[in-house]
């Protein structure tokens, strides 16, 4: 009689494949599996970059913008949208004309800038209450005369917002165009009277010399084109002109020797005096060491003309006075 096996409680081990015994499968393949998995997933982590955000500036550090703005109406302007990020109003301020707008069109605006979340149909319920109804502009509703006395006070109503909107506007209004005025000419044309009216200037023009003077005297330069002169102090532009070398260069030499001069003009002067001074002293001593000597032959006979007067300047040419 055959063995009963209960396959309920039935093991790997019971069962034999092939005269070889079935082990069972172990339990740790299940990790395994799950090591594998992380070891191909981790590095894909770790190799991951994350871009990072970017960091808003700091407002405290970050400069102010400044602006160079042509005039008052167009910083105005500016302004008016980096508050309110809106130019409508400024739109509105140039192109809506109060002045000949409708009294009611007046009070319909006004309310409903006061009430700007109101549905049109609630807008409109509003408006009769406030408007229509209350000035009794509904001549068949309230009668000829109480409807002539709404419109009259609608109109006062009327009058003081407009003005308001008026002035609201001018607050966007371009300022006026103001008449050129050339400062800088008139400033030019003012030294240029002053410089002709000068009493110095008329008496240079009158003498035409310049005085220097000096410890041993004065000396009066005479000035070639002393009407050059005046045209240069007037005209600046003539003046640096006078230093630009043949292909515009400026000539350093020229232009050095009249700033020094403008340092200190005395000083400037006096140098050249005790030099000029120097240099006359220098052909006094040759003249003494070296005492000109007319050749022999040079004595003039009586054949030659007056002997004394001849006798006389060889001795006047050998230092000898009579």
């Amino acid at each position: 009689m055959s063995e009963t096996i209960d396959f309920s409680n039935a093991s790997a081990n019971d069962f034999n494949v092939g005269a070889q015994e079935v082990s069972q499968p172990e339990v740790q393949a299940e990790p395994q599996v799950e090591t594998q998995v992380q070891s191909q997933v981790e590095p894909q982590v770790e190799t991951k970059t994350e871009t990072p955000e970017p960091v808003a500036p700091d407002p405290v550090s970050e400069p102010a913008r400044e602006y160079n703005f042509k005039d008052d109406f167009i910083k105005g302007v500016v302004e008016f949208y980096e508050k309110t990020g809106d130019l409508a109003p400024y739109l509105q301020a140039k192109t809506v004309d109060f002045t000949n707008m409708p009294d009611e069109e007046i009070l319909r605006r006004n309310l409903r800038e006061e009430y700007q979340d109101l549905s049109d149909k609630a807008f409109e319920r509003l408006y009769k209450q406030q408007v229509t109804d209350k000035f009794k502009l509904d001549a068949d509703e309230w009668g000829e005369e109480d409807s002539e006395l709404g419109r009259e006070l609608l109109k006062v109503e009327a009058s003081k917002l407009r003005n308001q909107y008026l002035d609201w506007q001018k607050s966007f209004a371009a300022p006026e165009p103001q008449p050129y005025y050339d400062q800088t000419a008139e400033m030019l044309q003012k030294f240029e009277t002053e410089v002709k009216n000068s009493e110095f200037t008329k008496g240079f023009l009158g003498s035409k010399t310049l005085t220097i003077k000096t410890s041993d005297g004065e000396f009066n330069y005479e000035v070639p084109q002393a009407d050059a002169v005046i045209d240069m102090t007037i005209d600046n532009d003539r003046f640096f002109s006078q230093f630009a070398g043949d292909q515009g260069q400026l000539d350093y030499a020229k232009w050095y020797k009249t700033v020094a001069y403008s340092q200190n003009p005395e000083l400037f002067e006096r140098s050249l005096i005790n030099y000029g001074k120097t240099l006359g002293r220098s052909e006094v001593t040759k003249e003494i060491k070296n005492p000109i000597t007319s050749p022999v032959g040079d004595v003039p006979t009586e054949g030659n003309g007056d002997f004394k007067t001849g006798l006389l300047q060889a001795f006047a040419m050998r230092g000898i006075t009579k």
